[in-house]
């Protein structure tokens, strides 16, 4: 029943995050985050004074538009970061921040910034984890096999042994991630709102 409610509140966040995405002029990448606009304008565009204050965004509608769309698939990331591997798992989600951070207004860049920063230390922490793991579990596997001369295995390390040596998996505290993403939402709301 908790899966189902979990899975249903995906399914709802991911069709409003599409059904919204295609109200917009902003093209979406694959990541999620929307991408600037690339197509040329055939009337004359605003000044390049203006174009900066929306980031790579040319208009307010569009950055509006692509924050809202970027603050959709950023909610999303603690969960992921939960159950991301150690391998490219948090790499992917850094690399749709850092995406989204080259394309923000600069007003609220440096939130995307610090939120890649986060994610990055996640990561750092994941991988040195994933490591520690790796070494235990081949000292385990080593200390079971079978020694010259001898009929089987030597005894199996009982579980205590073996937890005891591993550290607990890294755990993303959102407390900082959701900081940086409320300083969005805000932005979001005082311009866009």
């Amino acid at each position: 029943m908790v899966r189902l409610s979990r899975a249903a509140l995906v399914a709802c966040v991911v069709a409003l995050a599409f059904g919204f995405a295609g109200c917009t002029s902003a093209k979406p990448s694959p990541t999620g985050i929307q991408s600037p606009t690339t197509s040329p304008s055939a009337s004359p565009g605003p000044s390049a004074g203006a174009m900066s204050e929306w980031g790579a965004y040319g208009t307010k509608d569009d950055a509006c538009s692509a924050v809202a769309g970027d603050v959709l698939t950023l909610a999303l990331a603690p969960k992921n970061l939960a159950l991301a591997d150690p391998g490219s798992g948090v790499d992917d989600i850094d690399d749709t921040i850092r995406t989204a951070a080259e394309a923000a207004p600069p007003a609220i860049a440096p939130n995307y910034t610090q939120l890649s920063a986060i994610v990055r230390t996640f990561g750092q922490a994941l991988a040195e984890w994933d490591a520690a793991v790796k070494t235990e579990a081949s000292s385990s596997s080593a200390s079971a096999t079978a020694t010259p001369g001898s009929s089987g295995p030597t005894s199996a390390p009982t579980p205590s042994q073996t937890a005891a040596g591993v550290p607990e998996r890294p755990e993303f505290v959102a407390t900082a991630f959701t900081a940086q993403l409320d300083r969005i939402k805000v932005w979001l709301s005082d311009t866009c709102g």
